[in-house]
């Protein structure tokens, strides 16, 4: 993020002269001069009042920036993002993450700013890091929505225990432990109802996948070993304004709301197909 870029940008965008925009922000000619000749460090409430603003007139540039990052990078580079919750600094840590998340220790990071932006709606943190990687240098595990996928995430959660010998949870941990980077769906907290579900034995592993499906946010790159870290590169970091942050939660009840259906009739269409976790594991 190049906030004092930004303004200038914004400037332009909007057909605004300095004295106008220093208008619209609250703040003095000086003070938007400075800003656009580098002199001058902008102080974070200051940054909140220029994104806030460009969200609220339709410019998003985080959006921009985006899009021009993916068609910077080669074809085989990655382009992701990290939103985090807590103090961030580089270089990125393994140890960053908690123990009990979806594939334990790493560093996580999604494939789209909406995601990463949305992971950080609810706290203090305005800020998402965007990185590149290339995964082809690396040794990757990949999971769709699938049993697989489900009994992975249960393990890691610490939800299976009793099931921790049995050969096909050692086969799936075995696979996870010996890449150094997994890709998989990203789940969320509605996918952690459904998943728990599962567990419980109250839903077929059939009906808990096409329900998952159904709640699709897409694809996380899930960091392991020193040798990942290695390989990324930092590129990055993006404001998220609060206004944008508002938007990005109450789009995503909207979409809660259509998956919560299309959840429901895969339930509905799957009852009593597949196997429950008793059965799988038995």
């Amino acid at each position: 993020m190049d906030a004092k870029k930004d303004v200038w940008v914004l400037r332009n965008l909007l057909n605004l002269t300095q004295s106008e925009l220093a208008k619209e922000l609250d703040v003095s000619y000086e003070t938007i001069n400075r800003w656009e000749l580098g002199k001058n460090e902008i102080e974070p409430y200051n940054l909140e009042k220029i994104y806030s603003f460009a969200f609220r007139k339709k410019i998003y540039l985080n959006q921009i920036y985006e899009q021009l990052l993916k068609e910077e990078e080669s074809e085989n580079s990655k382009v992701l993002f990290h939103g985090c919750k807590r103090d961030f600094s580089l270089p990125a840590d393994l140890n960053h993450s908690r123990t009990n998340n979806d594939f334990g220790i790493g560093f996580y990071l999604g494939e789209n700013l909406k995601q990463a932006a949305t992971y950080v709606s609810n706290s203090p943190s305005p800020r998402v890091f965007v990185f590149k990687i290339n995964p082809e240098k690396l040794k990757a595990k990949r999971f769709d929505v699938s049993k697989e996928w489900m009994l992975a995430i249960a393990y890691y959660r610490g939800w299976i225990d009793k099931y921790k010998d049995h050969g096909l949870i050692k086969n799936v941990i075995k696979n996870v432990e010996s890449a150094d980077v997994v890709i998989a769906p990203i789940a969320d907290n509605k996918m952690f109802d459904l998943v728990s579900e599962f567990v419980r034995g109250e839903i077929t592993d059939l009906q808990a996948t096409h329900a998952l499906a159904a709640t699709n946010l897409g694809m996380q790159y899930v960091l392991r070993t020193p040798r990942a870290l290695e390989n990324i590169i930092f590129l990055d970091s993006l404001y998220i304004s609060s206004i944008e942050k508002e938007s990005l939660v109450n789009e995503r009840l909207n979409m809660n709301a259509v998956c919560q259906d299309k959840v429901k009739v895969a339930r509905i269409n799957y009852r009593g197909k597949g196997q429950y976790i008793d059965q799988l594991l038995a």
